[in-house]
């Protein structure tokens, strides 16, 4: 789990220091105050490994950490207006990560600096700077020279991912690698024209895309792998769907998955037929009872399109999630953010141009006013989003 964040000149996040993260985190706040790009903090260090591939409109390709940059317009549309760099920092158990990139004429920019170490020892284990050549590894008081090097797309994290040695502990290389397996589903499509609602071929997947386009696989591979998922998925629908019978996933001539949807008077729908909402939910359920889920799972308004009477399931299927992974959720409605404690709930405001978070928990005299007023009724009065 990550424990803290710090953030300078990330878009419209000018300065963050040392925000603690909780398992749970629900970010609130008006459109254009930054929920979106706090996100995104993450989703570009997922997309800084080198697997990241991105080619732009003259045909070139970019890897890793600058196709990370270049998809976001380049480096001076990733730094905070009037800034010339920007950086990131974490702790994830007792390790410190950060890095900074600068913006310059080259599109991408350049790594200024970047760093791994043990949070506690300050002892280093690689350092990427602008006075060497690529990553150098630390170990037993020796600097170690790599050829892994920015221009190649590498960061100093990425490169611990492809380094033959390994001769650092185990939770050097899981640091990586959860790292690289962050998902941010903030682009979940179920318009009649999105993948989700064609067919597809089994490929054994257990993690939801971030489009949610291979739904069908994920529940169909849950279902054949994990015991009692079927029986608790279909569970779990008869509750929240009064007419609902049964779902499944058969394959049709051509070997693609399918889903089957059974109602109590026996109407079968299959996945185009079915409501933008029902499959909405079942993304949800794909991503949240996943039982081996990315280490962190940002969700950006996971409570749109779902029917009212749906947010007490989805906030349920959220606090139990957590006990496998962290989460980070965005929401504009009351009643999903009176489902959580004030110590989960982040606001978020932009003020002089730069965007603030606080924890609704830090708030003057919270005590006080819940004694009268549900954190529900604390927003519908302007009360949450009020300058501290």
């Amino acid at each position: 789990m990550i424990q803290k964040i710090s953030i300078e000149n990330y878009k419209s996040i000018k300065t963050l220091s040392d925000f603690e993260l909780k398992p749970v985190n629900i970010l609130i706040g008006a459109n254009n105050s930054g929920k979106s790009n706090f996100l995104d903090v993450f989703a570009f260090l997922r997309d800084s490994f080198p697997k990241y591939v991105l080619e732009d409109d003259s045909g070139h390709e970019w890897r890793g950490w600058q196709a990370a940059v270049i998809k976001r317009g380049g480096a001076e549309s990733v730094v905070h207006y009037g800034a010339q760099q920007f950086k990131i920092d974490l702790i994830i158990q007792a390790l410190h990560y950060s890095i900074e990139i600068e913006a310059t004429n080259w599109k991408p920019g350049r790594i200024r600096h970047e760093k791994l170490l043990f949070d506690e020892s300050k002892q280093i284990i690689f350092e990427l700077d602008l006075e060497k050549n690529g990553v150098s590894f630390y170990k037993n008081g020796q600097w170690r020279n790599t050829s892994y090097s920015p221009r190649d797309g590498y960061t100093g994290l990425s490169s611990l991912l492809d380094d033959p040695n390994r001769d650092y502990e185990n939770q050097v290389y899981d640091f990586a690698r959860k790292v690289s397996e962050i998902k941010i589903y903030d682009r979940i499509h179920t318009e009649i024209w999105s993948p989700v609602r064609t067919p597809k071929v089994p490929k054994g997947e257990t993690n939801l895309d971030e489009d949610g386009g291979n739904l069908v696989g994920v529940l169909h591979q849950l279902s054949q792998t994990q015991p009692q998922f079927l029986e608790r998925l279909n569970s779990l629908l008869k509750v929240v769907f009064d007419d609902f019978a049964q779902i499944s996933f058969p394959s049709n001539n051509q070997g693609e998955l399918l889903i089957r949807w059974e109602d109590k008077n026996g109407r079968v729908s299959n996945v185009a037929q079915l409501s933008d909402g029902t499959l909405k939910f079942l993304c949800l359920v794909a991503i949240l009872k996943n039982p081996n889920p990315p280490a962190l799972i940002g969700i950006d308004e996971p409570d749109a399109k779902l029917n009212p009477m749906m947010i007490g399931f989805l906030s349920d299927m959220i606090k139990e999630a957590v006990q496998r992974t962290q989460i980070i959720a965005t929401t504009h409605n009351p009643d999903f953010v009176s489902l959580f404690d004030p110590d989960e709930i982040v606001i978020l405001q932009q003020y002089r141009g730069a965007t603030e978070m606080r924890r609704f928990s830090t708030k003057g005299a919270l005590e006080l006013w819940l004694e009268d007023f549900d954190t529900r009724e604390l927003w519908l009065m302007g009360e949450l989003e009020s300058r501290w």
